[in-house]
């Protein structure tokens, strides 16, 4: 099985194995879903091929002895929940829940790396491999888990001058006599080709060119706001000799120092001023599944199928199978935004196909916007009064199916409501009777 680098490629998604050793699994499914089906083959002795269900209990021990040493039975439809974790909604143990439980490190023991369990498999000749819809390979890492934050400062705290963006974020290397263990982290973790020079290899460049435009200009002050971004102050200093290489203050990534020596790890900050941050956060978050494209061969075998031979698969990393075991958050969003319809009388936009035109009108006559339903809500009932309709959202819920406004139970706090921004264009028209007095 060989990884294909195929820069026609999203290189986000499909990006190499780089760095160090690591075990792996791809699939082929639906929309990085794992196949529904698995067929599931055992060989008795002296008897011919038989298929089993992947949920019998029987097939976790044949298929992953390291787990169940003894040969014991592995999860089943009908495993029950203790009587203490027994809920009205939840009496039965899921297959996740079950997973996560037998390979969670209690304390200080964990059945993948206990090494007494191992010794004994081995002395008895324990041992087994998967041959189904996964191909489980061992090859180079393709990188640590990471997160993309998005923060918004009050009024208070914003960032509003190129003296409070010096602050707060640096791009050039520190002064090794002033903190040493900062230009330490720096050198090693911030710089973003470490020879200084540019290398064809990296996953970065396009057709001869790095993509996050390295290296920078040389630059004696920090420039506000171009394009959304900073350009950072990078001041043409003499190179700093990192190793055998000379270092430039032109291939220094933003960092805050702060935040540099306090995880000593590459911590990449921005100041952001414009809605492009906002993008570029969610087609990061949105971006999809981790994949490959992988290709089947055979060595010194030339009579293969080229077609059958490529095969686009989901590809499920070791942190990534450890953080769905622990049914961890692959993305946050810390509230809702509600938005709010606002335009003139009998004037609301209306969605219709070609052709089909009155329809649609009718239909909209019929249904309340959020807007004039807000207008009823405050006819009907006096509690709203003292809202805004900015606010409506944290008290009350839109119920699209009625297109009325109902009571909020709970999550207030978490609700924002969005309008949209009302141009009002103010005509001066001139005075009648200023041509009398005249």
């Amino acid at each position: 099985m060989v990884f294909l680098e195929d820069k026609n490629l999203d290189m986000r998604r499909y990006n190499a194995p780089t760095l160090c050793t690591e075990v792996a699994a791809t699939f082929v499914g639906d929309n990085g879903e794992s196949p529904a089906n698995r067929y599931i083959c055992v060989y008795p002795v002296g008897d011919t091929c038989q298929s089993i269900s992947p949920l019998n209990q029987c097939c976790d021990p044949i298929t992953y002895p390291f787990l169940f040493p003894r040969g014991e039975c592995s999860w089943n439809t009908g495993m029950e929940h203790v009587e203490e974790r027994r809920t009205a909604k939840r009496t039965r143990v899921t297959q996740l829940q079950y997973y996560a439980y037998r390979l969670s490190q209690r304390n200080g023991f964990s059945i993948l790396h206990n090494s007494e369990l191992l010794e004994d498999i081995c002395k008895h000749g324990i041992f087994g491999t998967v041959l189904a819809y996964i191909y489980v390979i061992e090859f180079q890492k393709r990188g640590l888990p990471h997160a993309q934050i998005l923060q918004t400062l009050d009024s208070e705290s914003k960032i509003r001058t190129k003296d409070d963006i010096d602050k707060f974020v640096s791009a050039e290397l520190p002064d090794p006599c002033t903190d040493l263990r900062l230009f330490q982290i720096a050198t090693k973790c911030m710089v973003h080709s470490p020879c200084g020079t540019i290398n064809i290899n990296y996953p970065c460049m396009r057709d001869g060119q790095c993509c996050k435009n390295f290296p920078k200009q040389f630059k004696d002050d920090t420039e506000e706001n171009v394009n959304g971004y900073p350009i950072y102050r990078r001041r043409a200093t003499e190179p700093v000799q990192v190793g055998k290489y000379s270092i430039y203050n032109r291939w220094v990534v933003p960092y805050n120092p702060w935040l540099l020596k306090k995880f000593n790890a590459h911590i990449n900050v921005e100041v952001c001023a414009s809605v492009k941050s906002v993008k570029y956060l969610y087609k990061y978050v949105y971006k999809g599944h981790d994949a490959a494209s992988v290709k089947i061969q055979k060595e010194g075998a030339l009579d293969h199928d080229e077609i059958l031979s490529f095969v686009e698969g989901r590809y499920v990393s070791a942190p990534e199978a450890m953080w769905r075991l622990n049914e961890f958050n692959l993305s946050h969003k810390s509230h809702t935004v509600v938005r709010l319809a606002v335009h003139l009388p009998q004037q609301q936009p209306i969605v219709y196909q070609d052709g089909q035109e009155a329809q649609a009108i009718e239909r909209a006559a019929l249904r309340k916007t959020t807007l004039t339903s807000w207008f009823e809500l405050n006819k009907n009932d006096p509690s709203p009064h003292n809202i805004s309709y900015s606010d409506i959202p944290q008290h009350y819920v839109f119920d699209k199916s009625t297109t009325n406004w109902k009571k909020r139970q709970c999550g207030g706090q978490n609700v924002i409501g969005r309008l949209p921004v009302v141009r009002i264009l103010r005509y001066s028209f001139p005075n009648p009777f200023d041509s009398i007095s005249n």
